[in-house]
């Protein structure tokens, strides 16, 4: 049967409310769980255990026991039975974070084998007087994903309701962009476009904090397939960004094409994951899809959104990472001209542009040059030209390096709030590529 691509808007976002309720959810003990698709099930003497049919994977579930100690205590004791006898060493400093009568300690591990890296995370719930352990070993970006997959769903039985044992709420503040709508969905929340077009064509959301794999590339690669149960990468092209905010936090993007078969036929889509730090060493998740070609997922509500960010427990640094990152020539380079900003460290500016006017076989070109001060605060540039008869203007900043075909670049981003419609401009950096 020939396969063809189908691309409907429609069905892309509904994807963003549709949890793994088709796969066969299963328990242990006081835990409810989907465990990942394709992996075995298998019944150990002192518990339950689910292998990946090919590479490193595997969840293990060890039997509760009376907890006497508190959860950081307790999950030294899990980790120094069940993890030390075979990897010898310190336990890592656990993530501890309580969900009405429990608490959960949750900490992960990397270690060099087989010539890759290889994930261990351990997961100690303590409630009503017990603690059970859940320990995941994974290596590889696929085994990662289907991990970090299989422990969003992993929840504490609580009569006919279930409370999130890992990393259960969304630690960030932020402001839902103009067209779009905010709703819960589980544990996530969901921004969804109340009409579909040009300036709205992806579906974005924000996951609760779960313990970090090491490095915020990991955390993003992991959870690209969180909120498409059923879904895969398409290839291993992608593209990427890494930067600083302006209070100073850092984060990973990461964009690419994911596919899932229907019925015969492949549906396509375009997936994103950013990474950030959370509180007590855990990390955010910002994702976003939409379809393939229209959303690309670095539109004008991503930069909204991006901009209205507020991890809950970060301190800003006042905007001084990004100041250092400012200073330097910046250049748009357009068909029908160029414009140049060049930001010093003494709080100067110089503003260079350049049109090109053609009329029939006589081409034209002019020039104008504009000096001035800046000021930086937090991502609000300020840009106050000299000449008396130009008002200052404001901008929102961003700078990162972008990953676009297999090289690195440095750019930056101003987002202009004050022309309608709101405009965001690239700029590349001409003296510092990456």
């Amino acid at each position: 049967m020939p396969i063809t691509i189908r691309r409907s808007t429609l069905a892309v976002l509904v994807l963003m409310t549709i949890l793994a309720d088709n796969a066969h959810a299963d328990s242990f003990e006081f835990l409810n769980y989907t465990p990942p698709p394709g992996w075995t099930r298998q019944i150990l003497p002192d518990g339950v255990a689910y292998r990946r049919p090919t590479g490193i994977g595997l969840i293990t579930f060890y039997p509760s026991y009376p907890a006497t100690g508190s959860a950081a205590e307790e999950f030294a004791k899990l980790w120094r039975t069940q993890v030390a006898p075979a990897l010898p060493g310190p336990a890592p400093q656990p993530q501890i974070q309580t969900e009405g009568e429990y608490t959960v300690a949750a900490g992960t591990k990397q270690i060099s084998a087989q010539g890759g890296v290889m994930t261990l995370s351990l997961s100690t719930l303590i409630g009503r007087g017990r603690a059970i352990g859940v320990l995941t070993t994974s290596a590889g970006d696929e085994s990662l994903r289907e991990v970090a997959v299989f422990l969003s769903t992993l929840n504490i039985k609580n009569g006919t309701a279930s409370a999130p044992a890992l990393a259960a709420k969304v630690e960030v503040d932020f402001a839902v962009p103009p067209g779009y709508t905010s709703r819960p969905e589980g544990a996530r929340v969901t921004l969804i476009p109340t009409t579909v077009d040009r300036t709205t064509p992806c579906a974005y959301g924000i996951s609760p904090a779960r313990p970090s794999h090491g490095t915020l590339e990991a955390d993003a690669r992991a959870a690209l397939l969180e909120a498409l149960p059923g879904w895969q990468q398409k290839s291993d092209s992608f593209n990427a960004m890494r930067g600083t905010s302006g209070a100073g936090w850092p984060y990973f993007w990461f964009r690419t094409d994911v596919q899932r078969l229907v019925g015969g036929s492949y549906e396509y889509a375009t997936a994103m994951t950013m990474a950030f730090p959370g509180q007590a060493g855990s990390t955010n998740i910002l994702w976003g899809v939409g379809t393939t070609g229209p959303c690309l997922l670095d539109d004008l509500a991503f930069a909204r959104l991006f901009h209205s960010l507020r991890p809950r427990g970060w301190t800003t640094d006042g905007g001084k990472t990004l100041s250092r990152e400012l200073h330097g020539t910046w250049r748009n380079s357009q068909r029908l001209g160029m414009a140049q900003y060049k930001f010093l460290p003494n709080g100067r500016y110089e503003f260079g542009i350049g049109t090109v006017t053609t009329t029939g076989l006589i081409e034209r070109t002019s020039s104008s040059v504009l000096d001035g001060r800046y000021e930086l605060r937090g991502s609000e540039l300020t840009i106050t030209p000299d000449r008396r008869d130009r008002g200052a203007k404001k901008y929102l900043v961003r700078i990162y390096d972008e990953y676009v075909l297999g090289r690195w670049t440095r750019a930056m981003s101003l987002l202009d709030e004050n022309v309608n419609p709101a405009l965001e401009v690239q700029y590349m950096r001409i003296d510092d590529s990456r």
